[in-house]
């Protein structure tokens, strides 16, 4: 009886073994097939919509744009020349604006400066998580096994727990403490529990490769020149958005006059159309006079259209650059310089401004810095040229009792003492690898040494460049002011002779597009003056005007 009782308990036991395990094999397949398939991207509908617009090319009628009925050519010259004559007020006025304060809202409000001001802060996180690398870390687990001993159907019941610190060192070691403790039950009656817990402490220490404060805080030094090396560039960027900002102001201010100039040889030529209709009506001129006059007013018109879309064009990348809440791109507005050119001679030393240019350029002290990141690369590569030496040393205090808190009460007293102390190496055969690393890194090095060279060469170029253009615009201005004045006289001469019959209005209108081509040179070269000066002081590192500028 005792016999089938017994058997009728073991069959018990293997059934509820059977279904644990097919229970079993049923989670392993259904997390089997949740993780494979293939998997799904969900998109938000904004997302949805932009990926259906990618498999099209829409069409466009410019016509169907058109805010109003399109007109004919007819229609539209007429209109066109009444308003060249009168030009009509802008729809949002005009703005006066002078050059200092162009530079302000630039460095306040101009979006590229505010793109590459973010460059350094994200670059001060980079170095911070490399310091981090140090960091100590806290680890813990803790796990549960259920086990079978033998054929009798009994099991053992184990919990094991693991506590500690990581410390990473910077001489290329690691320490690392900890507190492992378990508990052992077993359901057979003759067996008790038994729990073990310990305090280990372990230490490993590179000796060769990988050893020293240098070689492994090599990537935080890294990202500190790294760092200097975005703050360079962030002020070399600084400094031409800045720079920009004179340029276009002094284009726009050309534009502007180049505009007037044109309209005012819209107007001389309209007064010629007038004087010659006179002559005819008078009898002291032939008819053809008046096709002459007619001719050189609409070859007027087309000039004033130019000028008029250039003036614009200046206007809308000088809008962009400032980013004024009252100057959007958007709206016409009249953009209307207020600071006026002041050339005056200048007697430059050539070989003072290079030595400051060598001194102040960016793109000097940032292969500075490439050429301090190059010669840590070889430092590194030269310490992975050694062989791979670790020392290592391991300490442990076991106690074991029948309860945990005896075992943990017994670490510091009755427990077993180990010792373990060792050391290994890892010799390459050849070594081929790290030499070539070795090799390439000094070659790095070389090139950017030259590119120094390259650079220092090409800044002195470029600053002498920028004195002659200085130099050369103030001739410029010299030469144009004789130039207006002498255009200006023949005008006059031309206008004269006209009206005496001695002239045609094609010489008189010719004598006119002279005039305008002198007062445009002048115009271009007072501008360009100007533009030199930005130019030069940018070929040197720095910015015109007083003051230093914090761009942080």
């Amino acid at each position: 009886m005792s016999t089938l009782i017994h058997d009728g308990k073991c069959a018990e036991k293997n059934e509820s073994i059977h279904v644990r395990r097919g229970r079993t094999e049923c989670l392993l397949l259904a997390l089997l097939l949740a993780g494979c398939g293939r998997p799904q991207v969900q998109r938000t509908a904004e997302l949805e919509a932009l990926a259906a617009r990618s498999g099209e090319i829409e069409r466009v009628q410019l016509k169907d744009q058109s805010r109003s009925e399109p007109v004919s050519i007819e229609r539209a010259t007429e209109e066109l020349a009444a308003r060249v004559v009168e030009p009509n007020a802008v729809p949002h006025g005009a703005v006066e604006l002078t050059l200092e304060e162009a530079r302000a809202a630039a460095l306040t409000n101009n979006l590229d400066l505010k793109f590459h001001l973010v460059g350094p802060s994200i670059a001060e996180q980079s170095v911070d998580e490399e310091r981090a690398k140090f960091e100590w870390t806290f680890f813990g687990s803790a796990g549960y096994s259920r086990s079978e001993l033998g054929d009798e159907g009994n099991t053992v019941s184990m919990q094991s727990y693991d506590t500690g610190v990581a410390i990473p060192l910077q001489t290329g070691g690691s320490l690392q403490a900890g507190l492992p403790f378990s508990r052992a039950d077993y359901d057979a009656d003759d067996i008790g529990g038994v729990s073990s817990a310990a305090v280990s402490v372990s230490y490993i220490q590179s000796l060769l490769r990988g050893a020293g404060t240098r070689i492994n805080t090599h990537s935080i030094r890294i990202a500190v020149y790294e760092k200097d090396i975005v703050d360079v560039r962030t002020k070399l960027l600084a400094i031409a958005i800045l720079g920009n900002v004179d340029i276009v102001y002094w284009q726009l201010y050309a534009a502007r006059r180049e505009l007037d100039v044109r309209r005012e040889q819209y107007k001389l030529a309209e007064d010629q159309l007038d004087h010659a209709r006179r002559k005819v009506e008078a009898g002291s001129a032939p008819k053809i006079e008046i096709v002459r006059a007619e001719a050189g007013l609409a070859g007027r018109l087309e000039d004033v259209i130019n000028a008029e879309t250039s003036v614009r064009d200046r206007e809308r990348e000088l809008k962009r650059i400032l980013n004024r809440d009252d100057l959007p791109l958007g709206v016409e507005i009249d953009i209307l310089p207020t600071s006026e050119p002041e050339p005056i001679g200048l007697d430059l030393d050539a070989e003072a401004i290079v030595a400051a240019a060598l001194d102040n350029r960016m793109e000097t002290a940032e292969l500075e810095l490439r050429l301090a990141v190059d010669e840590l690369n070889v430092e590194l590569a030269r310490n992975r040229t050694l062989p791979d030496v670790t020392f290592d040393y391991r300490y442990a205090a076991t106690a074991r009792s029948g309860s945990l808190g005896g075992a943990l009460g017994d670490i510091g007293g009755d427990s077993l003492q180990d010792h373990a102390v060792g050391i290994s190496a890892v010799i390459p055969l050849g070594n081929r690898a790290a030499q070539a690393r070795l090799q390439r890194a000094r070659l790095e090095k070389v090139r950017d040494q030259i590119d120094r060279d390259r650079l220092r060469q090409s800044i002195r170029q470029e600053v002498y460049n920028a004195v002659d253009e200085l130099r050369q615009n103030w001739r410029r201005i010299l030469a144009a002011e004789q130039g207006v004045v002498t255009a200006y006289r023949d005008y006059k001469v031309e206008q004269s002779q006209f009206q005496l019959g001695k002239r045609t209005s094609t010489d008189v209108l010719l004598s006119a597009s002279r005039l305008a081509d002198a007062q445009s040179r002048r115009i271009r070269a007072f501008a360009e003056y100007e533009i030199a000066q930005v130019r030069l002081a940018r070929a040197s590192g720095t910015l015109l005007g007083l003051g230093r500028l914090q761009i942080r």
